[in-house]
């Protein structure tokens, strides 16, 4: 029986959810995608969970999108838009943890990329090993971030800073992405699992009323075009993807060269 891709445990009222494809640097596909919807909606409504905590297994959170088995999905009998990928997986993983009006928590060790990182931005804190580096790196095959990456970003590092971030995939280490306000604090990468765990139990101990209102106040007075938001992402994440960049972009990244992009 293959081990699952996404491994729950619960501790002190902590519900901590792990991305387990260390082989792949937890990459997602589909299975972590819906294991991941479904550990979200379980700790909505367990009363027993007072935080979440999203981490990835292994040397990294999560290298983002698998993009093998996306193109298995895009060019199978039956093909999956890009649109229908993001309505269907990310958006809906987006919006879960917007909904749960409980703290929840990414602990970024090693790298978080691509979708990885956008899930990562969609929680309420992050808490980084001092070895994270974060990187968007949609631009390098030819699209836009997306999973709220394109909401989240600017709101959390400011336009400017949230276009060159996009625009060059530039990869930043935990101690920038502090200083830029993309997480909250830096820990020592050995200690970061107990310093999670530890945090979220000081939040699970805070009065529940309080912390769900504050994060629904939260999202009404910030967020609260982020639904509408998440579906023109989409559409325009599928005008992107129409053109013959994604392909040379995916081409170019498995056959680990610099993409030659064509002028529109």
């Amino acid at each position: 029986m293959s081990e699952s891709a996404l491994i729950r445990s619960e501790r002190d009222r902590v519900l901590t959810l792990t991305f387990n494809r260390p082989g792949k640097l937890n990459a997602f596909n589909e299975a972590i995608t819906h294991e991941l919807i479904d550990a979200l909606g379980y700790a909505e409504h367990e009363k027993a969970v007072r935080a979440i905590v999203l981490r990835g297994a292994g040397r990294g959170f999560s290298a983002g999108q698998d993009l093998e088995a996306f193109m298995r999905l895009r060019n199978g009998a039956t093909p999956v838009s890009v649109a229908e990928h993001l309505r269907k997986g990310y958006n809906l993983i987006a919006l879960a943890i917007r909904r749960i009006e409980k703290p929840v928590i990414a602990s970024l060790n090693g790298i978080a990329a691509g979708v990885g990182l956008s899930v990562a931005l969609a929680c309420d804190l992050r808490i980084a090993g001092d070895d994270a580096q974060l990187t968007l790196g949609f631009s390098k095959i030819g699209l836009i971030p997306d999973g709220g990456g394109s909401f989240m970003l600017p709101l959390l590092a400011g336009f400017g800073r949230a276009l060159e971030l996009a625009w060059t995939s530039d990869k930043i280490d935990a101690n920038e992405a502090l200083r830029l306000g993309l997480v909250n604090r830096v820990v020592p990468a050995a200690a970061l699992a107990d310093e999670t765990q530890a945090y979220a139990e000081r939040l699970a101990q805070v009065s529940p009323v309080a912390v769900g209102m504050t994060k629904r106040a939260f999202n009404r007075s910030t967020l609260a075009h982020f639904a509408q938001w998440l579906d023109e992402e989409a559409e325009l994440q599928e005008e992107a993807a129409a053109g013959p960049d994604l392909m040379e972009g995916v081409q170019a990244f498995m056959e680990k060269r610099k993409p030659a992009f064509a002028a529109r």
